[in-house]
Formats: structure tokens, C-alpha cells, sequence
């Protein structure tokens, strides 16, 4: 039995912004296993060696006319979403499918607000459009413990803040411990 969604995507061709990124590269992997069409855009030379890669920055819109050039869907995978959901409007209003975080909607951080009001702006945009909200991503947890993993660590202790003693003990002993 055919899967007529599936069909329908398989036959089109799908632009993924960030396509080498940590969720871009991914994403991309998995269309091409499924036997999607997928052009992949990033700001690099870099590519995925599967796809065709083409040039482009979101964030000043450069290239962003010619990687749109004959796509049906784009799986946004970076910001910002401005100048994507710009360049969509002047080709053929392509589906702008828009990776999100579970939690924009209450999280006051500064990058999930600007994922909130990427999410507003497309759903606004008059283009075809879905937001998945995804959850974190664990690799950024590993990294951000990586970077803690390696020196400088300043560990404090209970009443130790106000101890210049402890800081000067640190700084001096630091150098040595690379």
C-alpha cells in the first residue's frame, strides 16, 4: 500500500537551511535515507556529500534566491527566519517547515524568544507553513559539560565567595594544572 503524503514528498524537492549543522545535518541524512530530493544550504563549503550543497547565509539572505530556485518544502533548521521567509514569498511560496523548541511559549530566555517570534513571523507570512517543536538536544548539554570539563573551573565553596585568599590560591596554582 503507497503512502500518498509520503509519495507527494519524496517527489519534491526539500531545501534544508543549516543543512550541516548539528539538527540540519541530521535532518538531511534522514530525507535522503527516505529517498527525499534535498538540496542542502549552509554558510560553508562544507557539505554532506549526498545532497547538492549550495551556498547561502540566513542571516543576510545572500544566496538565498538561487537555493530556492525550483524547492517545494524548506526545513528551516537555523536562524534567524526573516530573510528566509522573505526569499520564500518572492519564489513559488514553497512549504516552510520551521524547527522549534518545545517551551518557547514560556521559557524567558533571550534565544527561545527569538525562536517564539520566528515561529510568528512565518505563521503570519501567508506561506504554507508547520512548526515543530522539538526537545533539546542533548548534544548541547555534552558540549556545555565538555567546556566545563576543561580549565578554568572555579569551584566555590560554601562561605568561601568573599575569600580573596581562595581566588589568589586558584590564580596562582591554575597556570601549572594545563
Amino acid at each position: 500500500m503507497s503512502n500518498r503524503l509520503g509519495d507527494r514528498i519524496m517527489a519534491e524537492l526539500i531545501l534544508v537551511t543549516g543543512g550541516t549543522g548539528t539538527v540540519g545535518c541530521v535532518v538531511s541524512e534522514r530525507l535522503l535515507d527516505a529517498g527525499a530530493q534535498v538540496r542542502v544550504l549552509s554558510r560553508g563549503l562544507r557539505s554532506i556529500g549526498r545532497a547538492p550543497h549550495v551556498v547561502g547565509d540566513v542571516r543576510t539572505g545572500e544566496g538565498l534566491t538561487e537555493a530556492m530556485r525550483d524547492v517545494d518544502t524548506i526545513v528551516h533548521c537555523v536562524d534567524p527566519a526573516h530573510h528566509v521567509v522573505d526569499a520564500a514569498l518572492a519564489a513559488a511560496k514553497p512549504h516552510l517547515v520551521f524547527i522549534s523548541i518545545v517551551g518557547v511559549d514560556r521559557v524567558p530566555l533571550g534565544y527561545y524568544q527569538r525562536k517564539l517570534a520566528d515561529e510568528q513571523l512565518i505563521m503570519g507570512s501567508g506561506l504554507p507553513w508547520t512548526v515543530l517543536r522539538t526537545t533539546q538536544f542533548h548534544d548541547l548539554i555534552a558540549a556545555a559539560l565538555r567546556m566545563l570539563a576543561k580549565p578554568p573551573i572555579l569551584v566555590v565553596r560554601r562561605g568561601g565567595e568573599r575569600s580573596p585568599s581562595m581566588f589568589a590560591r586558584w590564580a596562582h596554582a591554575w597556570p601549572n594544572s594545563r
